[in-house]
């Protein structure tokens, strides 16, 4: 292979619209809220806080989500966010602790951040808007088993404990 070879999985240029998740970048303390009977018919209020770090991978092609969460019943894992198939869109791979696996859609314009799979039986959606100073998210996740009828399953909520430069 000389040094003008290129292998034909290599993409070109940098998608420019990769640049919006840069307000993302940082540490962030999260907050999962579950209401009453989520966890079962006689379970209470849960709240589980956790932590969240976005960081560019070299090249800032890919920006890695790490998440942790401090209840044990909980997931921690780790994503991985890079364009998508359509312009203005990303594509995020989700792993977490319980060897779970999934590919999501999504959308960030700034100030709104959609995340969503379509799977047969379990369709998810995540829906969370940036606050204008940039220091909070507030959203949260919805289920479905047809994609037609939603459910509300829990909130999820980040607020900026540091900016990475």
């Amino acid at each position: 292979m000389t040094s003008t070879d290129q292998p034909q999985d290599v993409p070109g240029e940098r998608p420019s619209w990769l640049d919006r998740l840069d307000v993302l970048v940082g540490r962030w303390d999260t907050e999962a809220v579950f209401e009453a009977a989520f966890m079962g018919p006689d379970s209470q209020d849960t709240r589980a806080p956790g932590s969240t770090t976005f960081e560019w991978l070299a090249g800032h092609r890919f920006l890695l989500q790490r998440f942790t969460n401090e209840n044990s019943a909980f997931p921690s894992g780790i994503s991985v966010i890079g364009a998508g198939p359509v312009t203005d869109t990303f594509t995020q791979r989700y792993y977490d602790s319980r060897g779970v696996e999934r590919v999501y859609q999504m959308t960030f314009d700034g100030r709104e951040w959609t995340l969503w799979r379509e799977s047969p039986g379990f369709w998810q959606r995540y829906t969370g808007l940036l606050a204008a100073d940039g220091t909070a998210i507030t959203g949260a996740w919805a289920a479905s088993a047809d994609g037609q009828e939603w459910r509300h399953e829990f909130a999820l909520n980040h607020t900026r404990s540091a900016a990475y430069n």
